[in-house]
């Protein structure tokens, strides 16, 4: 044990640290933050020196409040000594009503403040004359070494007498703390006691990064691939497993922390995987290939793990029936993919050996050479994201060489165009190869006014096709000609008027598709968006609900309607046909006239000085030109009708745009509400910011909290939006926890899981499994306490999904009985996958079934095809476009991703697939029936996220902890809002 002076949640202030964790996990996130926050090179930050400086005043205070603990201040004469080390003065006598403290040391008194330190209460005895008491009892918090062990580690440790301030002054120290805090204790403990923390303080940022699955058991290392691969093992790593020792000093401190980051990665994917790539033919060879690509690089140098693709590599290929890997397309195809032009120096050199490549083996090979390269375009890269995409089209129905090449060719332009043919498989080469020739051909628009309303128009209409597809409302049957009618009018366009045309068919298509009607109106495309038609009475009232949501963002944004320019475009036809102005057609034309736009606070001069390049508002000033009004009191020629009939373009272009932002708004939106300006300043062909190029690719945020240009706006398409609305909406969510940290990395995630997701089609029987599911896993847990063969088998089904550490602390508390502790280590989803996979594996075992668990097999059998894995996972997974390259919704079998460096970051939140199953379970036990989770999971998922008081980027118990905590508000009547929105019933 080690003494923490003062009040623990002082210090956990101070220190930067959640104050919600329990003691076992203080120094090692003490640790954490020492070596992250606390040094700017060799130099304390500001944050070690405060940290420092409030150590050594806890313990003044400390020695002032004696053996009982109390800081006792009788009167003013014996205050001084607590005002001097709390770093105050009296500013008058004592004992007056006007008696008051002021500062006499600024640093002291800064950190009696911000430790929360009860000043006021201070000040009131000292005006009144009262006794004053404060506890102030230091803390002890358990430690994973000995005094005698620390004592010999880290450069300060003669000099410091005590376990945390060896942590403070030595971040190497610090770190292989922190490293070791994640392995399990029989590891740990073997680890210090035969290798010692010397000798592996050299390599704490090895071991912290890459030692987490470094597991020792009765004198062995488990390797992955288990016992058939130790000989492999060996003869890479240079030391035998049955001797860990040697094997882990070897395995951390050779390449440069490289073969630990392999032997890592591969011990976080499932053991079907590790089986294929510890095959002895290509075990070797991908390891050296992957090494060799930049052998001056260091794995543990970066403040993130590096690499992300070697993990997601790992993770995603795909194998057919022989155990080959499986390649999109051919060899061939590949060879000429890595003949394309590459920047990277690493891909050119697999480039030259192309020449000789002629089995799908070499390929993969290169892959792993290319996997340590930092781009978002690479050959790994369009790898993953076809071989996502071929996976989900079956054996009969692969993409051919030919749309293989087309697609890759294109991919750097149009990669995250790509996640909606990985989430509708059934869409042809041909349907692939039309959607690529009509965004060329909009590219190829001389006009980049004209261009860039071609590319919202299409994209909307696309995105809105996306929509109706995934909520089943165009057929399976007609996906490929719905899709073919949509995109097929974009083909050529060469005016604003036959964008207009274009776009009205392309949307007049899509609603055929989705509803059988040739025409087409504001109030029934929306009717459309919010989901299949209900025909009980509370499915309509959600239905009627959801669509209100979305008519609240379209008037917010002061769209006009859709009505209005479709009937302005038949009258402005009628009158080119020689026909009278009809007399509603001047009424209908001042609708357009109804935005303004906010008069300027900048000049000319001072938006080019302040603002990020160069911003123009082209697309909206246009709009406050238009004035169709004149036109149609004039006699106009011709040709002046057919340029108004262009005019109504623009405003076409974001009432299609915002049908579909509306649709996406994230839970708790406050930028669609108070931004009216926002859909209208989507910039999709780049023109308000010089230097932007990939306008395909997911919109990019420019312009927030800076007026001078132009305000927040996305610039880039409509690929990927729901997430990057979420990322716009995090920063209006505020936290309840006074430090908390809600980061980037997780938050926009968690949303859109909550955003996307309909719920029409889940059924009663569905939504109970759900929560038999679960139920029955934490049965399966309380009855392995006193089965030691079931609790290993528990163990290894939850070794698939959980790090070696956590399932160290749930065999503990299994073992003792602590079945509420094993539950707080245990995600929703974790025990989801026990159930799934324990009937999947020992089907006969009965006995080892609860109640709950009962329930479900006779729940099973009387609905095999509304309860089977698939339909459950499609119903209540969440979407994963960095990790699967789609929105699909999808369970996966993962164990949580680290944090990585660049873009994969988005890959930690994807790790993350519990809310879902988390809420369903809330719904069902409290009687509330799945329409209901249309409004239930985006409310609950707005207040966990204010509810998350986590520590570092991995601190998933943080992310757990705010579910339930929501979850007991929801339970307890406390979030009426939620509630409001239905009455429970009895399923």
């Amino acid at each position: 044990m080690v003494t923490i002076p003062g009040p623990l949640r002082s210090f956990l202030r101070m220190a930067g640290i959640s104050q919600k964790i329990s003691p076992d996990e203080v120094l090692p996130l003490l640790a954490r933050n020492v070596f992250t926050l606390g040094y700017q090179g060799s130099r304390p930050t500001e944050f070690l020196i405060l940290l420092n400086r409030y150590v050594h005043q806890a313990r003044e205070l400390t020695a002032l409040a004696g053996q009982d603990s109390v800081i006792h201040v009788k009167g003013c004469d014996d205050v001084q000594p607590l005002l001097k080390i709390l770093g105050y003065r009296l500013r008058q006598g004592c004992g007056d009503h006007n008696t008051s403290l002021m500062t006499a040391d600024a640093e002291r008194a800064f950190l009696t403040t911000d430790s929360g330190f009860p000043l006021p209460e201070l000040e009131e005895s000292l005006q009144s004359g009262k006794p004053f008491s404060y506890p102030y009892a230091s803390s002890q918090v358990p430690s994973q070494f000995t005094e005698n062990e620390w004592a010999t580690a880290g450069k300060d440790a003669r000099r410091d007498k005590e376990l945390i301030d060896a942590l403070i002054h030595d971040p190497a120290f610090a770190r292989l703390y922190r490293g070791l805090a994640k392995n399990d204790s029989e590891t740990r403990d073997f680890l210090v006691r035969s290798i010692g923390l010397q000798k592996m303080l050299p390599y704490a940022a090895v071991l912290d990064f890459y030692g987490s699955h470094i597991e020792v058991r009765s004198g062995h290392v488990l390797v992955p691939g288990g016992p058939s691969a130790v000989p492999i093992w060996k003869d890479l790593v240079g030391a035998s497993p049955d001797n860990p020792a040697e094997f882990v000093t070897h395995l951390i401190s050779k390449d440069k922390g490289w073969l630990a980051a392999y032997f890592d990665s591969m011990f976080r994917i499932n053991q079907e995987q590790q089986a294929q790539f510890t095959q002895s033919h290509r075990f070797k060879r991908y390891y050296e290939a992957f090494r060799s690509s930049d052998p001056n690089g260091e794995a543990a140098r970066p403040m993130f793990r590096p690499a992300p693709g070697l993990l997601l590599l790992m993770a995603r290929l795909q194998w057919d029936a022989s155990g080959e890997p499986e390649l999109p397309g051919n060899v061939e195809t590949w060879k000429a993919i890595f003949h394309q032009k590459w920047d990277s120096k690493p891909i050119r050199d697999w480039q030259r050996r192309s020449a000789h490549w002629n089995r799908p083996e070499q390929i993969i090979e290169a892959l792993f050479g290319c996997s340590r390269v930092q781009t978002d375009t690479g050959p790994l890269q369009i790898y993953l994201a076809l071989s996502e995409l071929d996976s989900k089209r079956g054996a009969s129905k692969r993409l051919s060489p030919a749309t293989v090449h087309l697609m890759a060719e294109k991919y750097a332009e149009f990669s995250n165009q790509y996640l909606i043919f990985a989430e509708f498989p059934g869409l042809s080469d041909a349907s692939i190869a039309m959607f690529l020739n009509s965004a060329q051909s909009i590219d190829k628009i001389p006009n980049r006014t004209l261009r860039g309303n071609a590319m919202g128009i299409f994209q909307a209409n696309v995105g809105l096709w996306q929509i109706l597809a995934r909520q089943d409302q165009i057929p399976n049957g007609e996906l490929n000609n719905s899709w073919q009618e949509v995109v097929k009018p974009y083909s050529k366009i060469g005016s604003s008027s036959q964008l207009f045309d274009s776009g009205r068919t392309s949307l007049t298509a899509l609603v055929r598709a989705a509803d059988s009607k040739a025409s087409v109106s504001q109030g029934e495309l929306i009717t459309l968006l919010a989901g299949p038609k209900q025909t009980g009475a509370e499915g309509q009232r959600m239905h009627q609900e959801v669509a209100k949501r979305i008519r609240a963002v379209m008037d917010g944004q002061r769209l006009v309607s859709l009505d209005t320019l479709l009937a302005l475009g038949d009258g402005l036809n009628e009158i080119q046909r020689g026909t009278s102005t009809p007399d509603h057609l001047v009424s209908l034309a001042g609708e357009l006239r109804e935005f303004e736009m906010p008069r300027p606070i900048f000049t000319g001069n001072e938006r080019t000085e302040w603002a990020a390049g160069t911003y123009n508002n082209r697309h909206t000033e246009l709009q406050m030109r238009t004035d169709l009004i004149r036109l149609l009191k004039s006699q106009s020629a011709k040709g002046q009708i057919e340029e108004a009939r262009g005019q109504l373009t623009s405003f076409f272009r974001d009432t299609l745009v915002g049908l579909n932002y509306a649709y996406y708004e994230p839970p708790g939106a406050q930028a669609l509400h108070n931004n009216p300006l926002f859909v209208r300043s989507h910039d999709f062909s780049g023109e308000t910011v010089t230097g932007i190029e990939q306008v395909w690719q997911a919109p990019q945020l420019f312009g927030q909290g800076s007026p001078a240009g132009g305000g927040a706006h996305l610039i880039g398409s409509l690929a990927d939006l729901p997430y990057v609305l979420a990322e716009l909406e995090q920063d209006f969510i505020s936290p309840e926890n006074v430090q908390a940290l809600i980061w980037r990395e997780l938050v926009p995630g968690l949303l859109m899981n909550a955003t996307l997701p309909r719920w029409w089609s889940v059924t009663r029987n569905e939504l109970h499994a759900i929560s038999l599911y679960q139920r029955s896993g934490e049965e399966l847990r309380q009855v392995s306490r006193g089965n030691e063969e079931l609790r290993g088998r528990v163990l290894s089904i939850l070794s698939d999904r959980v790090p070696p550490q956590r399932l160290d602390l749930i065999d503990h508390a299994i073992r003792a009985g602590r079945l509420d502790q094993a539950s707080l280590l245990v995600m929703p989803a974790d025990t989801f996958y026990l159930t799934a996979e324990f009937r999947h594996r020992f089907p006969e075992e009965h006995d080892a079934w609860g109640p709950s668990g009962q329930e479900l097999e006779s729940l099973s059998s009387q609905y095999p095809r509304e309860l089977k894995w698939e339909r459950l996972s499609q119903d209540f997974g969440v979407p994963h476009p960095t990790l699967t390259q789609s929105y699909a919704r999808e369970l996966l079998n993962l164990k949580p991703f680290p944090a990585f460096e660049g873009y994969s970051s988005r890959l930690l939140a994807e790790s993350w697939d519990s809310s879902n199953l988390y809420w369903a379970r809330l719904a069902d036990e409290m009687g509330y029936s799945p329409i209901m989770l249309n409004r239930m999971v985006p409310e609950l998922t707005h207040r966990m996220v204010e509810k998350i008081f986590a520590t570092d980027f991995e601190d998933w118990p943080a992310i757990l902890r705010a579910m339930r905590e929501t979850g007991d508000e929801f339970r307890s009547g406390k979030l009426a809002a939620v509630q409001s929105s239905g009455t429970a019933s009895q399923p």
